[in-house]
């Protein structure tokens, strides 16, 4: 059951002023989610090569997710726990460890936690500055600049007169050269905090679609796997 009550948001101390006005507008208008403490997600999604599915369940209070795809082209689905932003581990169908994954690869999982970058986007980016206005798949935005732990850009997009987030654009850890845009679509407004349902990715000339079938908030803390067991 969706559960929603709030974080507190530890705003990082060297966003600028400018900035910060326009994350806690967003924060504002998202609403409660200070008692939040863990969330699953689960999305049908579409790719240049066929429908598959994503799976996500993750500590709202450190790094920890459980990310599982499963995919109707090919045999083999990809799973894997990550324990922290440096530590995670490609996992077998029976959920047993199989060997470390690189920093890039951990990067590249934990930015499908979509939810969490909306929800918390100062515990992901650091350095957030305002920049000019701008649209952003047809959408008039504030825009921020910023870097993730790895000291990648982001740039995070702010619609002007919803004020939530409409999505971000980022280099590829894994991909030198490339540039990934999310835009977060579809939005419920019925209970708090807001969501979004649906988001489209444009990964250089690749389109990817995700259409959520539930995102369910906890008040518990995450039941986390140990080694070998699920």
């Amino acid at each position: 059951m969706r559960k929603f009550i709030p974080l507190l948001l530890l705003w990082s101390c060297q966003t600028s002023e400018p900035a910060q006005k326009i994350l806690d507008s967003h924060r504002e208008t998202v609403g409660e989610t200070s008692n939040i403490r863990s969330l699953t997600t689960l999305s049908n999604c579409m790719g240049p090569e066929g429908q598959y599915t994503t799976y996500t369940a993750s500590s709202f209070t450190d790094d920890y997710v459980l990310f599982q795809q499963d995919y109707t082209y090919k045999p083999n689905p990809f799973y894997a726990l990550i324990l922290t932003k440096d530590e995670g581990y490609g996992l077998d169908e029976n959920m047993v460890i199989q060997g470390p994954l690189s920093k890039p690869i951990i990067a590249v999982l934990k930015a499908h936690e979509f939810h969490e970058v909306m929800l918390q986007p100062e515990s992901r980016y650091f350095n957030m500055r305002l920049l000019e206005d701008t649209t952003f798949f047809d959408q008039k935005c504030h825009q921020l600049i910023a870097s993730d732990h790895l000291g990648l850009p982001v740039r995070l997009y702010f619609d002007q007169k919803s004020r939530l987030m409409a999505g971000i654009s980022q280099v590829n850890p894994y991909k030198k050269g490339e540039i990934i845009q999310v835009h977060f679509e579809k939005w419920n407004k019925k209970n708090s905090p807001v969501i979004f349902e649906q988001l489209t990715i444009l990964q250089g000339s690749e389109t990817y679609t995700f259409d959520y079938e539930s995102v369910d908030f906890s008040t518990q803390s995450i039941v986390k796997m140990t080694f070998g067991q699920p």
